[in-house]
This record gives C-alpha cells, structure tokens and sequence, in this order.
C-alpha cells in the first residue's frame, strides 16, 4: 500500500529544547510540505533513508551536506540557512563544510596570505587555510588532481606540506596549490612559490657559518702580527730614588 502520510521521527522532538530541536522541527515541516514520505523524500534528495532518520531525530546536528542535500530536496537555498546552521555545527563540521558560497558570508572569514607569512609555520598554517576556502578537499583529492595535470604528489607529502614540520620542496607545493584548485595563472599563485623561496633563502642564510676574525685566525695559527704585540712598558723610578740609593751605599760600603 502506498502510503501519502509524509511519516514522523520515531520520538517527538521538542521545539522548546533547544536551537537544534528547532532546526530539525523545522526541517519536517518543508519534507512534509512536499508531501513526501521518507522513501519518497530519499530518492528525491538523493540520500538513504538512514541519513535522513539520524538528521531528523534531533540528537546530532546533520552534516553541510546532509543539509544541502536536505534543502535543495525541498527548494530552499542553502546559503539562507547557512549561519543557523553554523550556530549549532561543532568545529569539526564547520571545518569539513568549507567556506560558505555566499560572498556576503565568505567575507567574515578571515585567512592569511603568502604575503604576511614569516616563517615556515605560519606557511603551513596559511595553506591549511587556503584549504578551507577551497571547500577543504581530501588529501586523496588533492593527489587526484594534481595527478590529472601530470603533478604526481604523495598523500604522505601533502601530509607533510600542511603539517608545516619544515617548508616543503617547489614541486611538491606546486602539486598541492593545483590539487586544491588554485590555476597557475592566479597571481596568487605566484605569490605562493615566491614566498617559499624567500624561506628558503633565509633558511640557508641561517646556516651559513659567520666569517671568521683575521685577527682570532693569526693567533689560533701561533703567529701575531706585530702591531697586535703587546709591548711591556719598563716602569721608572720616581725622581731622586737613584741618588739616595747611591748616597745608601756609600754610607754602607767603606
């Protein structure tokens, strides 16, 4: 029998609890606007019908793209619900969804640029970043990519570019801007691999050892020049010492 009853969580959610309780009350009522039942709504959205029970129970808040997948099902934008949704998403979700699409949205995250980058930490933590406005890809994509334009770069390697233990080699951060979907003829891009040679070079600046003094150099090898001897001074007697020693001896001598 097929049934029209667009369908209820198995428990009651209740509004007053909380502002997920309301997010998820909210979301029912569009599914059953539509007139849908769960089985209906899950071929339309495109997701199974466990991923729809979990995000309706009202214990968890859904993933971004449980809710995208939600709200385009139903005709809803999802940039509008966006900020409700980041209100009640904990860090890890927020950080897994990526930059929102609106632009108006995406101005209030802030992110470092190669041009404020000082040291091979801050590098790292300005491409994590750049992740993140990139929708924050998987190392696996961000290999899949960058294969597919003959840049062959490891996981393991991306792994290291983003841990920022020491600044990463031009080919391997070539391989990650591209897999990320940064395109080379971004100035930015360029900005990229000219900030990196700028820590390379101040890298091998640090471990140039200092030039050594000529002066130490000619002592270590035994040899002083003669205008670095040292001289001693003969010290002299004080006026009338000579003639009261001689006026002494006389006295003493027959």
């Amino acid at each position: 029998m097929n049934r029209k009853d667009p369908g209820r969580p198995t428990t009651q959610v209740d509004p007053s609890k909380g502002a997920l309780e309301q997010l998820v009350v909210d979301l029912l009522r569009l599914r059953k606007y539509k007139g849908l039942t769960l089985e209906q709504f899950a071929g339309v959205s495109g997701l199974s019908r466990a991923t729809l029970s979990a995000a309706t129970q009202g214990t968890k808040c859904p993933s971004w793209d449980t809710m995208k997948c939600y709200l385009r099902a139903v005709g809803e934008d999802p940039s509008a619900w966006r900020p409700r949704w980041e209100m009640i998403a904990d860090a890890k979700q927020r950080e897994a969804a990526g930059l929102p699409d609106a632009p108006e949205q995406r101005a209030a995250v802030k992110r470092m640029l190669p041009s404020e980058v000082m040291t091979v930490h801050a590098f790292a933590v300005a491409l994590r970043q750049l992740k993140v406005w990139q929708h924050n890809p998987t190392y696996q994509k961000i290999a899949n990519v960058s294969l597919r334009h003959n840049l062959a770069v490891r996981q393991t390697t991306i792994c290291n570019v983003f841990r920022g233990t020491k600044l990463p080699t031009e080919n391997a951060l070539i391989g990650v801007l591209v897999g990320m979907g940064l395109s080379p003829k971004d100035p930015e891009f360029s900005a990229w691999l000219e900030k990196r040679r700028e820590l390379e070079a101040a890298r091998v600046e640090s471990t140039l050892e200092p030039p050594h003094n000529n002066d130490d150099t000619s002592r270590k090898g035994g040899f002083t020049p003669l205008h670095k001897k040292r001289i001693p001074i003969p010290r002299r007697r004080p006026y009338g010492t000579r003639n009261r020693l001689h006026r002494r001896r006389k006295q003493i001598m027959p």
